[in-house]
């Protein structure tokens, strides 16, 4: 037997009396989410419900490991993301990982971490903020006119980077900060 599409796991937990302990974040078929966080990304809607569960980037988990004679029935297979997946526990009794999605705390959707990202790499960036005062102390330069010149030095920037597992690290988004900055002190932008 092969392990259920994600569309199949969500009827079976949506039916399940025991939705409330392997899948409590999972609201109704129309929301994607990682069973146990809530994580979510707003990409992921679609047209038919089915469709945005396919497309969501959430990882089949076993409750009990195939390893540790799991079955891949979707009784026994839940919907995470990739670091609950990573987190979650590998055990032959059921109850911890019903103690552990129990403990878990809720994540934002990725956009929301994704902006949270870039206030963190902001933090370890603070040339960019001095570049940032630099512009709004210049009287000669509009406001819109300074917003569009940071957004050209950030894209010339960003076209250096590379993605890391399909995303921008918040370590990458620091050199962008930086090497904007950078550029913006020797005059390259």
């Amino acid at each position: 037997m092969s392990v259920p599409t994600k569309w199949q796991l969500v009827q079976h937990w949506l039916a399940s009396p025991d939705r409330d302990t392997f899948a409590p974040m999972l609201e109704d078929a129309g929301a994607p989410c990682c069973f146990a966080c809530g994580w979510f990304s707003e990409r992921w809607n679609r047209q038919t419900q089915k469709a945005s569960w396919g497309r969501a980037t959430l990882e089949r988990a076993h409750i009990i490991p195939s390893s540790l004679g799991g079955s891949d029935d979707a009784s026994n297979v839940i919907l995470l993301c990739a670091p609950c997946h990573r987190d979650s526990p590998d055990w032959p009794d059921p109850g911890e990982m019903a103690r552990w999605i129990a403990a878990r705390p809720d994540r934002s959707s990725k956009e929301v971490e994704d902006v949270s990202d870039w206030f963190i790499a902001l933090k370890q960036a603070p040339e960019f903020t001095a570049l940032l005062a630099t512009l709004e102390a210049e009287p000669d330069l509009p406001d819109a006119e300074a917003i569009e010149r940071i957004k050209g030095m950030l894209w010339e920037s960003a076209r250096r980077a590379s993605l890391h597992a399909s995303a921008l690290s918040t370590g990458t988004k620091v050199a962008i900060l930086r090497d904007t900055a950078a550029g913006a002190t020797r005059g390259e932008v």
